[in-house]
């Protein structure tokens, strides 16, 4: 099997997916608020409302990793007890690859959008300070 093979059957499995979309919803909606939204009252009102939703979001990443690394030990246990034994090819390729892939995934995508996450919290309470302290 190539390495192009055995990425493309690493995508081939829901809980990566979920991760992705996820992971692209939440860093989209940070970017949003973040870079491209105008600093003002209403503004300031719909990043309160997203940060504790999108901070829930984030923390669902690493969980769907592990659920992901479940996932993929069952499958391949169910293999070792439907065929008796091991075969190394197929679960390097198979369950334990998916397992470790969906935990590396979560945890890798986890991380850059809770350091948006915390420049987005930085920006919304330094707005607030100087609009309260401009009055």
């Amino acid at each position: 099997m190539t390495d192009i093979s055995i990425f493309l059957k690493l995508l081939n499995n829901t809980i990566v997916w979920t991760l992705i979309g996820v992971a692209f919803f939440s860093y989209g909606k940070l970017l949003s608020l973040l870079a491209f939204a105008t600093c003002n009252t209403q503004w300031a009102a719909r990043c309160n409302y997203w940060l504790s939703a999108l901070k829930t979001l984030l923390a669902s990443l690493p969980l769907l990793g592990l659920l992901g690394t479940i996932s993929g030990l069952l499958s391949t246990f169910n293999f070792m007890s439907v065929n008796n034994g091991l075969d190394m090819q197929e679960m390097i390729s198979g369950g334990i690859a998916t397992a470790m892939f969906t935990t590396q995934l979560g945890l890798v995508f986890v991380v850059p959008g809770l350091l948006l996450h915390t420049a987005l919290r930085n920006k919304v309470s330094n707005w607030q300070v100087n609009t309260a302290c401009a009055h």
